[in-house]
């Protein structure tokens, strides 16, 4: 909806419509929006800041209103995922090509704004919230993501072109070609008309890839999904223009009836949508029904389809542990314990998806494992975490209360010879593989020892 709304407002109801289109055809949103699902609430965001911007900028809310529901906006963006601060400078420009600053107490309302960003977002940065994770502002706790200032001032062309061949790489997998010359004729249309739609546009779709360019020391696609939705409004808008070409062109319909060109102007953009998102579409289609043959980027196919990270093996790791609970309950009369590592992602957080709230399910977050390498507490009793995420509130229960857990091994460097070895109670139980036959999801079942009676 925002999409269209954007088109609909900077170009044509038609553009509008076309944008939706193709976002939901586009395999770099089908793809991702599925997968990365963290990314995808920021491009979404992105979205939304956007048309609030365009609202303001069309006065079709006011000042005081549009501000706010801006700044929730952003410092909503920004507490999701701290790559939302590359889409920070749209409103900004924006506001500047349509001259809004000008306007009489603008700045105040954009200070306001401003302030409900820092009130959404300084309470996570700074005090640290009972719900949270450590390390998440890559600035301070990740640098090696980036490359290195003194690196910066040497002008490392190396490694900057090193990046443009890997986004060029991504942006080639998921576009198809047919959407990237129909982007390419965009182009040519920013180049003789000036608009200063087309402007905001590109530069949504070309700031973020320019920063990674420069700064990144690897990425991901994932982190391009931000920007795709520019470049799916210049697509729309290239093909209604294109439509519109058409009609002009053939001298026939150019001196025919009003409704006769209406129908030839349909007629040319099915076809031209037909064209376009074709190798989209069939590409949507292999990802559905074939997605281990899929022409997708090998990295992508690594993460998400082959590797530990993919969903192969989840759900049958799931329903095995639902079904194990069923009986452990049944037998001792509490929920089955099933220990996590605090590791995020798949397999671990894939299975507690369906797990959760099970009622003869207890998840047990192993948050001192493996700094203590006992993954079974020494000491009479632990502390029983709500998950991995939530550091309060914490319970004090039984160590007894561990006996005969799973544990669902995390995709780590952490050795399973030296686990095995730190943990000789526990033993492999169950194994369900990944597309790849050297890796699985792996669960590992607590075998307490017996306890001896004294003579």
């Amino acid at each position: 909806m925002g999409l269209y709304g954007i088109g609909k407002d900077l170009f044509s109801r038609t553009a509008g419509f076309l944008a939706a289109l193709i976002y939901i055809a586009c395999p770099y949103m089908f793809f991702f929006d599925r997968l990365a699902l963290v990314d995808g609430l920021v491009s979404a965001f992105g979205i939304w800041m956007v048309r609030w911007s365009f609202h303001i900028v069309h006065e079709k809310v006011s000042l005081d209103r549009g501000f706010l529901v801006l700044g929730v906006l952003m410092g909503a963006a920004l507490l999701t995922k701290a790559t939302a601060l590359l889409l920070f400078p749209l409103p900004p420009v924006i506001f500047y090509l349509w001259r809004t600053h000008q306007k009489e107490q603008f700045w105040i309302h954009g200070g306001i704004g401003c302030a409900v960003i820092l009130a959404m977002n300084l309470p996570v940065l700074l005090g640290g919230p009972d719900i949270g994770t450590g390390g998440r502002i890559p600035f301070l706790h990740r640098p090696g993501y980036f490359i290195a200032p003194s690196v910066l001032l040497a002008f490392p062309w190396e490694i900057w072109y090193r990046n443009l061949v890997i986004i060029r790489e991504f942006l080639v997998s998921y576009m198809t070609l047919p959407l990237s010359l129909v982007l390419m004729a965009s182009l040519v249309y920013l180049f003789t008309e000036h608009r200063r739609a087309e402007k905001v546009l590109w530069f949504w779709f070309l700031f973020p890839i320019l920063v990674i360019l420069v700064i990144a020391n690897g990425f991901f696609s994932r982190y391009f999904v931000m920007m795709i939705p520019a470049a799916i409004l210049l697509i729309a808008a290239a093909c209604d223009r294109l439509s519109h070409f058409i009609i002009v062109t053939v001298k026939k319909l150019a001196h025919s009836t009003e409704k006769a060109r209406m129908k030839a102007r349909a007629g040319a953009l099915a076809g031209l949508m037909f064209l376009v998102l074709f190798n989209a579409a069939a590409l949507d289609l292999a990802l559905i029904h074939r997605p281990e043959k899929a022409p997708i980027h090998p990295l992508d196919r690594m993460l998400y389809i082959e590797g530990m990270n993919s969903g192969y093996g989840v759900r049958e790791a799931a329903d095995f542990l639902a079904n194990e609970a069923r009986d452990f309950r049944e037998r001792m009369g509490y929920p089955l314990p099933v220990m996590l590592p605090m590791s995020p992602g798949n397999p671990p957080q894939g299975v507690t998806v369906y797990l959760w709230d099970h009622p003869a399910v207890r998840l047990v977050p192993a948050y001192w494992w493996p700094e203590s390498p006992r993954l079974i507490p020494g000491d009479s009793r632990f502390t029983l975490r709500p998950s991995i995420y939530h550091f309060t509130p914490k319970y004090r229960r039984e160590i007894s209360l561990l006996n005969r857990a799973y544990f669902i091994y995390p995709y780590t460097t952490y050795p399973k010879e030296r686990f095995l070895k730190e943990n000789p109670e526990f033993q492999l139980d169950r194994q369900f593989k990944k597309l790849d036959p050297n890796l699985s999801v792996s669960l590992y079942r607590h075998h307490p020892k017996p306890v001896e009676m004294p003579e």
